[in-house]
This record gives C-alpha cells, structure tokens and sequence, in this order.
C-alpha cells in the first residue's frame, strides 16, 4: 500500500553548503549540507544537534526566493540522528 505524501511542495535535489545562527543562541553558529529544497522549505544535514521549534537565520549569501519574496530564516520541523554526531533536519521557511 503506497505511503501518502504529506508534503504541500514538490521536493527538488538542492545540494549546497549553508551557514546559519540559532535565534536565542547566539554563540552557536553551525553550519550545514541542505539536500533539498521546495516552495516550503529545506531539507539539511548538520552537525549540531537542532530542536523542533529552534528558529534559524542563515548567513552569507543563501537566499531562497519563493513568490516573489525572499526566505533567509527558517523553523525546525523535524530532526533525526543519522549517525553519530550528524542531523537529517526538516526546515519550514518563516516568510
């Protein structure tokens, strides 16, 4: 029986390296590998341990621009260890 698709956006490959600070944490600055992206969010890997609802600002040039309007902070959705010391995250782009 096939899986529902719970995703409101098309899902497209989007391999680039990102740099962001956590809202409230200050002193942490991370940075991460997204794997994918859509009208709606990102998909990353990273090495710091992310909670749902943490808010993330990325830095540096990454810019996703959807509808006309520019995206450069997100909110975490989802997180899962996939091996030691490295994240799979889901991020829901904050407009």
């Amino acid at each position: 029986m096939p899986v529902e698709n719970r995703r409101k956006y098309l899902r497209t490959h989007y391999i680039s390296p990102i740099k962001y600070h956590v809202v409230g944490l200050e002193k942490i600055h991370a940075g991460g590998l997204s794997v994918d992206i859509s009208k709606g969010g990102l998909g990353m890997i990273t090495g710091y341990p992310l909670e749902v609802v943490n808010i993330l600002v990325f830095e540096e040039d990454f810019e996703f621009k959807t509808d006309n309007i520019s995206v450069n902070t997100s909110i975490v959705r989802w997180t899962r260890e996939i091996e030691k010391d490295r994240y799979r995250v889901g991020l829901e782009f904050i407009r």
